[in-house]
This record gives structure tokens, sequence and C-alpha cells, in this order.
């Protein structure tokens, strides 16, 4: 018996080489032939039909590797994209923004982009969800002005007759200044007067950013800090807290968005005695106005929050902000989703990511969406917190300017599917960056980087929550690239890089692919 097992074995092995050598000449064989078929019909080609195929082809191979490049379109968002792409050619050629555009500042402020049709189609276009945005830079200028006008608003004024913060009290808070100014306390009622124009004029001014009107980082950063005080002490007062988050959420809604990821500090609420809550009351603030306009606006999917305090250098303060952002986390599991440190434009002068230890230890509770690679620095150390955020395993990575001088680092961001956050606007008027099409969104267009689309802080160059940013990516920097493939993928990618579960994923994709094929159908209408 065991004689004949060994032979049945030596046969059956006999046969599964045989057959696999049949197999490997098959393979050879069918593939010289092919190679023969390819040869014939290359050569039976002239030189210059040969070099035609070969650039086709290759035009090919780049076009499918775009963002959106490999999305299948229906017939019906075949003839969609042609009319798009129709809208586009007329506004130019009506309007020449683009045929005549040079980098220059003061560019967009001459421009008025919402003026013309390809922006009214995108602004009723399903965008998905908005990943990248922060609190203060989300309420409009014209809320925030007439918020200016209820009584008891105190402001602190200094020596040349700038504001410095708002704070609502039933007598002068008195509370010394911080940081880098020095000023006195005024109650806003009797510093206006009746020349209301005038006020309304010079507040706008300190709570907007003017593209390339900066003499340097250091005075932008300065201009950023106080439109950020001015902002809070009005957001953070707690009887107006609701109706300021409810006026962001309808704009957002309006925007044709229906899922967002709120960056926020985190302020303080207080009340008109001087009475200051906690940073749960806060969070819990968020939480239920949430939920209440998600009750009455059905196919909103939700809000999350990131926890986005200001960087610091100083180890117990980053402590604080750890422990702080853990108890949330633990207090709120569903809706605090991580955690960010934000600057403004001062980058050069904090330490990188990866030599503070503690976010090292941090990373096992808490998921990161760090800006990295945001920097204009004399040398190239912050440059680092690109390598050290994608080392701590940050979800995502917000405006990384930069990325282009590290490829290895942008080839990780690939293969690990970290996306990069884009605010076009933001890079614009924070002078990061005055050519769109030198952006370096362009490139990773290109390359079929996964990528998302911000808005930053809109509200402080008065440009919409979202529809702004998605017009100067799709004119201003993917131009020739720029087809529906784009915007598609564009808001597939925000809900697929947000922080929302699998499950939640799938129903807020379909939710959203609903709204897209009615979209098609509008546009057709047109």
């Amino acid at each position: 018996d065991e004689t004949n097992n060994r032979d049945r074995s030596s046969k059956y092995s006999s046969l599964c080489w045989h057959l696999s050598l049949v197999m490997l000449v098959t393979t050879m064989v069918l593939a010289l032939v092919w190679t023969i078929y390819l040869s014939f019909d290359y050569y039976a080609c002239s030189l210059e039909q040969r070099f035609a195929n070969m650039r086709r082809d290759f035009n090919q191979l780049e076009y499918r590797r775009r963002v959106g490049g490999r999305l299948k379109m229906s017939a019906l968002e075949g003839l969609a994209n042609d009319r798009m792409l129709t809208i586009k050619k007329l506004d130019e050629e009506m309007h020449h923004i683009w045929t005549d555009y040079q980098p220059r500042p003061q560019f967009l402020n001459s421009v008025q982009i919402n003026s013309t049709d390809l922006y009214a189609v995108l602004r009723t276009m399903p965008k998905g969800g908005l990943l990248h945005v922060h609190d203060v830079g989300l309420i409009s200028m014209d809320v925030l002005v007439n918020r200016s006008y209820m009584p008891d608003l105190w402001t602190c004024v200094d020596s040349l007759g700038v504001f410095e913060e708002f704070r609502f009290s039933r007598r002068s808070p008195g509370t010394q200044s911080k940081g880098d100014y020095e000023c006195q306390w005024v109650l806003l009622h009797d510093l206006r007067g009746d020349d209301t124009a005038h006020y309304e004029h010079k507040l706008r001014k300190m709570l907007s950013v003017e593209g390339h009107s900066f003499k340097n980082a250091t005075h932008l950063a300065r201009h950023m800090r106080r439109a950020h005080r001015l902002i809070q002490g009005l957001l953070s007062f707690r009887p107006l807290f609701p109706s300021f988050l409810m006026s962001m959420l309808e704009d957002i809604y309006a925007d044709g968005v229906n899922y967002v990821e709120l960056r926020s500090e985190l302020p303080t609420l207080y009340d008109l005695d001087g009475t200051n809550y906690t940073v749960w009351d806060t969070v819990y603030a968020y939480y239920t106005i949430a939920n209440v306009f998600r009750s009455s606006h059905e196919d909103f999917i939700g809000l999350k929050l990131i926890y986005a305090p200001r960087r610091h250098s100083n180890q117990h303060q980053l402590k604080q902000y750890l422990d702080t952002a853990r108890f949330l986390k633990s207090q709120f599991p569903n809706f605090v989703v991580g955690f960010d440190m934000i600057s403004f434009g001062d980058e050069c002068q904090q330490p990188p990511l990866g030599t503070q230890v503690q976010l090292l230890h941090a990373s096992r509770q808490l998921d990161f969406y760090f800006h990295a690679g945001e920097s204009r620095c004399a040398t190239s150390e912050p440059h680092a917190n690109l390598v050290d955020a994608a080392l701590l395993g940050s979800k995502r990575i917000g405006n990384p300017i930069n990325l282009l001088l590290h490829p290895e680092v942008a080839r990780t961001m690939r293969i690990t599917k970290i996306a990069v956050e884009v605010c076009p606007l933001s890079n614009y008027h924070l002078q990061y960056v005055s050519d769109f099409g030198q952006h370096p969104a362009a490139s990773l267009i290109a390359w079929g980087h996964p990528i998302v689309v911000g808005s930053d802080y809109p509200s402080f160059w008065n440009a919409a929550p979202l529809t702004d940013d998605f017009y100067v990516t799709f004119v201003g920097i993917a131009n020739q690239q720029a087809s529906l493939r784009l915007l598609k993928q564009l808001a597939i990618n925000s809900l697929q890089f947000s922080a929302l579960n699998d499950i939640d994923k799938r129903k807020a994709h379909a939710q959203w692919q609903c709204s897209w094929n009615s979209w098609m159908e509008t546009i057709m209408g047109q």
C-alpha cells in the first residue's frame, strides 16, 4: 500500500509539472503572437501616425491618473459635463477673468467671481462635506456687524483707536489685556456715536483679511489674532451663542454642504454678569444646537467638532490641551472627533510637532487632523511638520503648501490615504500663494492625490462657506484639467475622508448621490 501511494503521488506530481509547463509555453506563445500583432500594427502606420497614437495613449494615461479621472459618468452626467464646460467657456468670453489673469495683489478684490453663471451653477452643487473650516471664520460679516449694535457691549481700544477685544457686560469688564497689545475698555455705544457708516467700515476692515495687504508675516499674524479675539468676544456671549451657530449652519446648508467638521478653540462662554462656563458647556451647546438644526433639516448629515487650540511651545499648556481633548472625547465620543493646533502665520517660532513627545503618546487615544507644511520660514525646519504629521498618524493634513518639496511624504500619504485639505482662497489671502495657476493643488490634482477642498476662514474675505473655493479650484487651479469628474470626486472625497464611521459614510454617500442626480437634471433643465 505504501508503495502504491508513493507511485500515485509521483504520477500526480509529474502530471502537475507537465500541465504547468504546457501553460507556461502557451502563455509565451500567446505573448509572442500578441507582440507580433502589435508590431504589425505599429509598423503599418506612418511615423507621424505612430507619434500621434503614442501621444493619444500618453494623454489618456495622464487623464485617468487625475483626481476623478477613473470615474465613470452616466449619459446624463456626460451631457451635464458638456453643458458646464460650455458655461465655463462663455463666462470666460464675457468676463475675461482668467484670460487676462495676472498674479497680482488685490486680484480677487477687483473680480466678482460670484457674478458669473458658472458660480451660480456651482452654488447649487451638492458638495458633500466641509472638512476644513474654523468657527470664527464662518459667521457672516453682516451678522457680526449687526450683533455689535446690541446693548451692553464693551470694546477695549488701544491708543490708535483700534478695537482689540469685545465683551458684553453690565459694567466695564476691567480685565487686563494679554499679549502684544494694551487697551482701555469703553462702552461701544458711546464710542460709536452717530457715525455708523464710519464705524461699520472700521469694524469690517478689522474683521477682514485682504490678500497681500500686509507688510510681513508678523503683521498678518497680529491682525489674525485680533480678528479672532473680537469675533470670539461676540460668539462666546452665552445668550447669543445659539443664534450665531444657527446662522453658521443655515449658511453652510444654503451653500450645498450637508456635513461639516468644525475646528474650534472652544471659547469659554460667559454671561452679562461675568460668569464663565466650562468647556463642557461649550461643547454641549454645540451638540444641542446641531441636533436641533438637524431635526429641522432631514438631509443634513451632521456637525462634528475638531478641538483646535493655538499652538504653544509651552509643554504644560500642551498637556492641558491634550487632557481637555481626552476628556471631551470621553464625554462626546461621536461628536468631538479629533485634535489639531492652529497658528496665525507664526509657525516659524513654533517647535516641530515631532519634538513634542506628548503628541506621540496621545495618538493612541486621539485622532489628529494637523495643519502642517504651511510655512514660509527662512529655514526648512518647520517643513519637518509634514513628516511628523504623517508619522503621528494625522487622518488628514491641512494646507500643506510645501508638500511638493517632500515626495516621500506625498508617496506615503497616497499609500496610506491621508487626504490633503486644500483651502485655495485662504492660501491666497494669507499670502502663501499669489498665482492660482501655480498652486500646489494643481500638481496634486494631476497626480490623483487624495484631496478635499475646504475654506478655512471664508467670512474673513467675504466668501461663501465653500462655493468660492470650489470655483477657484475648478477654474483657476485645475483649469484645463477641470471637468465634472473632478467636482464629483471632490464631493465623494469629502465624505470618504471624513470622520464618519463606515456605516454613516455609506448612508451619507447614498443620500448625496440622490442629491447629485437631481443636480444633473437641474443643469440639463437650465
